[in-house]
């Protein structure tokens, strides 16, 4: 049964608004911001609405708090995509079984994992573009040549891959024209275990 089959027309598109605040930035709406979205000038107004969203199921409310809607049937996160099998241009469409698929959760479900997006083209030889979101694992170690985000001594950040040497630390990045750095020490902030790239 759709939970919003019993619901007004205002009430579906109230609904709807807290719903896409809550999933597209992680926190809901105010009172006030649902009125000045719809046109409701009264804050009782609009509680009239969340009190029967509440009512019906939909939402729940923390008293006294401010940004505290919550849905009561909260999307679930796919974490899994149907695997079509490996392409190779101009070879026929690859067949795979109905049941086949690729889990991705293990790109997230790590703990003291984070992301960053990249900005600008200094990483592009090593086929990491703008706009190319590096999922980390925050740890100071690594092994040689993982992918990391290091700080350098003035402060700076940077992405190479890191090798041990004797006493000192190799940096390369994937540029052949550009030797490698030699450094006594780097602060390692993590290590690159993905990249997500939208087109």
């Amino acid at each position: 049964m759709n939970p919003t089959q019993n619901l007004t027309a205002r009430q579906n598109e109230i609904y709807d608004f807290l719903r896409d605040k809550i999933i597209g930035r992680g926190y809901g709406p105010t009172v006030r911001e649902i009125g000045a979205q719809f046109g409701i000038k009264s804050p009782n107004g609009v509680m009239c609405h969340l009190k029967a969203l509440e009512k019906k199921g939909l939402i729940s409310r923390e008293a006294h708090m401010s940004r505290a809607i919550q849905l009561s049937h909260p999307p679930q996160l796919q974490t899994e995509l149907p695997y079509l099998g490996q392409l190779m241009v101009g070879e026929p469409f690859p067949t795979s079984s109905p049941g086949d698929r690729l889990d991705f959760s293990g790109l997230f479900n790590l703990p003291d994992l984070c992301c960053l997006r990249v900005h600008g083209t200094a990483l592009q030889d090593d086929h990491i573009a703008e706009g190319d979101t590096l999922i980390v694992h925050k740890q100071p170690t690594f092994r040689d040549g993982d992918l990391a985000v290091i700080a350098y001594e003035d402060g700076t950040i940077g992405v190479r891959r890191l090798y041990q040497e004797m006493l000192r630390i190799r940096l390369e990045s994937a540029r052949k024209t550009s030797p490698p750095e030699f450094v006594s020490r780097v602060v390692v902030i993590g290590i690159v275990v993905g990249v997500i790239r939208q087109y």
